[in-house]
């Protein structure tokens, strides 16, 4: 039997280790569960093995850390006459993760809100020591009785973490990847004309509802707003779906997301046949030199399996200002294993416990990790290189996502309030909205708490404003204007209601995009009404460089628009389908939205109830009239009807 008297590291680490691999084992299981949905269990296990070294290292780090402590305090008592046990540590450590765990329970359900964690975190360690000072002619009986039993256990994920090592190795360094076919030829295609240098600007999470061009109350986009005066403003252009993934898809391909089949949230999987149908592909062919400058890693020309069409196209590290820890190590997992492992950031995920450790200790500090000023710079140093003409560019910039953290002098323009200036303040505050929610007598406590955060993604937006605006006084600095198509628009919306922040959602706030189409020398302005889609925009890319559109591709040109002619109106479709578990499976969940001409129908694919809306001067305000006019709902229900069976017959061929 192990004797409980002399503290060593090993004896320390042992406890540290197993307790450590319990936790990552019942959090395997919690993230295989979804998963599953997008991925194979052999693709799984490389994750799983990557997070199991990563996690050990931190086992070895903490058990060492005690330790030291521990002998420390140990020297500290010797003079006096007091022996430190190490069945008092443990016995300690039992009592102390006992009442954490009741504590985060309790917070949990009654008080959400907490802000004085670290006061509590000091109450619950002076329980512990009181508690073990209490029973602890018991404290050698209990460790002896757990290091006995713990050791199969230490050998079973000693094991595994050893045998993880050799499967990281070889999907890291070792395994070839597919060869995808030759590379993309470049160079000028002979056609006739000059071409234009295109910019393409994509703000994530951007509301055109937000946005005073648009009509917005508050001034949060004062320059895009002059800006807009001499360019093509569309008001009214509908997102492929509510969130990144899918939509960063559609606006490189120019395809629906049922058609190219990208909408898992941790899918690594290419939308179909993206190495080639994809405009940058088509740019290419054409002599264009292309640039990609992404700092939503989920958007990256990788995860879109574009990347061969781009010339130049750094990986989001290199675009970030890490302001933490857990920065640091996420932008450095990206860079050694982000092509090659799916969840190569499980172990700094914002709800794995490490993550909310650091954030617990430091206080969350946050600022902004993707300034849009970062991402701006390091275009117009590669500019200053005078690369080829002419040039195509996507910079997709992650503000005004959230957590809605706007440097200064921009937090507090619109509300002067202390509040939401912390990542433990967006923490907290999404916890009391999640428990006064379920209680209809703090709906005015809910909405003061949305109006807060509304403020501060509103701030957000008026530092974006005011990056777009250098970046374009740069531009003009450099003489680079003069011929170049620069167009703004972003992945998709936020919603801010006492029932929903954020999005993932189809509503209209969610869907809504801003797009601002500005030609070189253009000195006249357009405002265009007519319903348009997010696919429209890579075939208005293709239209203004004078390449012909692709029948693969879904969108299609919006120069005559911008030309002052018309287009013959046709439905908009948007739709979210993650429920759905795997590519090349026809499509039976999720919902799917339509729109045509004043109306709107969703309808969702399990409970098959339709819902019509009308759309009353404007896409947001919305009247329910399917009981007025139903003739209109099934007609355009059997228009997603008719399009999904379309789809889900070409799946099952593929």
């Amino acid at each position: 039997m192990i004797s409980s008297e002399k503290i060593s590291y090993w004896r320390i680490f042992r406890l540290v280790f197993v307790s450590f691999s319990l936790y990552l084992l019942g959090d395997a299981f919690y993230r295989w569960d979804g998963f599953r949905y997008y991925a194979s269990f052999t693709e799984f296990i490389p994750s799983v093995a990557l997070v199991t070294i990563l996690w050990s290292f931190v086992a070895v780090f903490t058990a060492m850390v005690i330790f030291v402590i521990l002998k420390a305090f140990e020297g500290l008592c010797k003079p006096l006459g007091l022996r430190v046990r190490f069945g008092y540590f443990v016995m300690f450590s039992l009592l102390f993760v006992l009442l954490i765990g009741m504590v985060f329970v309790f917070k949990r359900l009654y008080w959400p809100d907490a802000p004085f964690m670290r006061v509590i975190l000091l109450y619950v360690f002076l329980a512990s020591v009181f508690l073990t000072w209490l029973f602890r002619a018991r404290a050698g009986w209990l460790s002896d009785f757990i290091q006995d039993r713990i050791t199969p256990l230490v050998w079973l994920f000693g094991v595994f973490a050893i045998l993880s090592f050799p499967i990281v190795i070889y999907h890291t360094w070792l395994k070839q990847t597919t060869d995808r076919g030759s590379p993309v030829a470049s160079g000028p295609s002979g056609d006739e004309g000059e071409r234009p240098n295109i910019i393409l600007i994509t703000f994530d999470a951007l509301s055109a509802r937000n946005m005073s061009v648009y009509g917005y109350h508050r001034d949060t986009t004062p320059f895009i707003r002059k800006w807009a005066k001499t360019a093509s403003l569309f008001k009214w252009v509908e997102a492929e779906s509510g969130y990144t993934i899918p939509t960063t898809a559609s606006l490189m391909t120019g395809k629906r997301v049922w058609t190219h089949q990208r909408y898992h949230l941790d899918d690594a999987r290419k939308p179909v046949r993206s190495r080639t149908e994809n405009i940058a592909y088509l740019l290419k062919k054409h002599g264009y030199y292309n640039m990609a400058f992404i700092t939503n890693v989920l958007a990256s020309v990788d995860a879109l399996g574009i990347d061969e069409s781009f010339d130049v196209a750094p990986v989001a590290s290199e675009l970030s200002v890490p302001v933490s820890f857990i920065g640091v190590v996420d932008n450095l997992l990206l860079d050694l294993f982000g092509s090659k492992i799916r969840l190569y950031n499980w172990i700094v995920k914002e709800d794995f416990i490490l993550e909310e450790a650091f954030r617990i200790v430091s206080g969350g500090e946050y600022k902004t990790l993707f300034p849009v000023e970062k991402a701006f710079d390091t275009f117009l140093e590669v500019l200053d290189g005078n690369p080829p003409e002419p040039f195509f560019v996507w910079i997709h910039l992650y503000p005004p996502h959230a957590p809605y953290m706007p440097p200064e002098p921009f937090i507090g323009i619109f509300d002067s309030s202390q509040e939401l200036r912390s990542l433990n303040d967006h923490t907290r505050i999404g916890q009391r909205l999640e428990r006064y929610r379920k209680n209809r007598a703090y709906m005015n406590e809910v909405k003061k708490i949305v109006e807060l955060l509304e403020a501060r993604y509103d701030e957000f937006i008026r530092y974006c404003d005011k990056g777009f605006e250098d970046f374009i006084a740069r531009l003009e600095k450099k003489g680079k204007l003069e011929n170049t198509v620069i167009i703004l628009s972003s992945d998709h919306g936020e919603e801010f209601k006492p029932h929903h922040v954020g999005h993932k959602g189809l509503s209209e706030e969610e869907t809504r995009i801003p797009l601002i189409i500005k030609e070189p020398d253009q000195t006249e302005g357009r405002v265009i009404d007519d319903l348009v889609e997010q696919i429209d925009i890579p075939a208005t890319i293709l239209d203004l460089a004078g390449i012909p559109i692709p029948s693969w591709m879904e969108g299609r040109s919006l120069v005559p628009l911008i030309r002052g002619g018309t287009l013959p109106p046709r439905p908009a479709f948007s739709m979210s389908l993650l429920k759905n578990p795997a590519r090349g499976q026809k499509i039976s969940r999720g919902t799917i939205v339509v729109w045509k001409g004043d109306y709107k129908l969703v309808y969702d694919l399990e409970d098959k109830r339709p819902l019509l809306f009308r759309l009353q001067r404007g896409p947001h305000n919305v009247e329910y009239v399917l009981d007025k006019e139903p003739d209109i709902a099934w007609s355009l229900l059997d228009l997603i009807k008719i399009n999904l069976k379309r789809v889900n017959e070409k799946i099952g061929k593929e």
